[in-house]
């Protein structure tokens, strides 16, 4: 679907600021014994050769505290027509291999003062018993589905929130969610 709530200002305010992931769905790149400390930074950059607009900075931990993750690059698919659809990949790679990261909800002034965004890996195809979910392909590196703020503390009230809207509006499977 197509966020009509997010435009180039929405992108600039998403990017500001670090976010931390509260839930996600297993993916190939994050598979669930990296499910610790998980983060995600952003800053616009000067466009790069492959038309990279974007600097993604990633990173989780292990149990045992060894960090994982790194730089990546993400640019909008269509800036004009929909700017909450983007594709992230390692900046070296042309733009037709980078996978699909969209943002369906960005909550910049909550009650509590609390921001945050719910993220989907692409298009969710995969119909489950309790709803659609996304299809992991290590080649693109697509499928996903998390729950940001940009509070490193846990707000359940809130994640229970983002959850019902993942449900109710989007129709999203998040049984597929892992605490993180």
């Amino acid at each position: 679907g197509k966020n009509t709530n997010f435009n180039q200002e929405s992108l600039a305010a998403y990017v500001s600021g670090e976010w931390y992931v509260h839930e996600q769905a297993v993916t190939t790149y994050l598979p669930e014994e990296r499910n610790y400390c998980v983060t995600a930074s952003y800053k616009q950059i000067p466009r790069t050769f492959w038309g990279y607009t974007i600097e993604v900075n990633n990173q989780a931990k292990n149990a045992n505290g060894e960090t994982f993750g790194g730089i990546l690059a993400a640019a909008q698919t269509n800036p004009q027509e929909d700017p909450s659809k983007l594709e992230v990949a390692p900046g070296f790679l042309p733009r037709f291999l980078a996978g699909p990261y969209w943002v369906l909800e960005f909550q910049q002034e909550e009650e509590d003062g609390e921001e945050w965004a719910l993220i989907v890996g692409g298009q969710p195809n995969v119909r489950t018993e309790n709803g659609c979910k996304t299809k992991n392909r290590f080649i693109t590196s697509s499928g996903g589905l998390w729950i940001f703020t940009r509070s490193s503390e846990r707000n359940d009230d809130l994640i229970a929130k983002i959850k019902t809207i993942a449900v109710d509006k989007y129709e999203l499977d998040t049984t597929v969610l892992n605490f993180v």
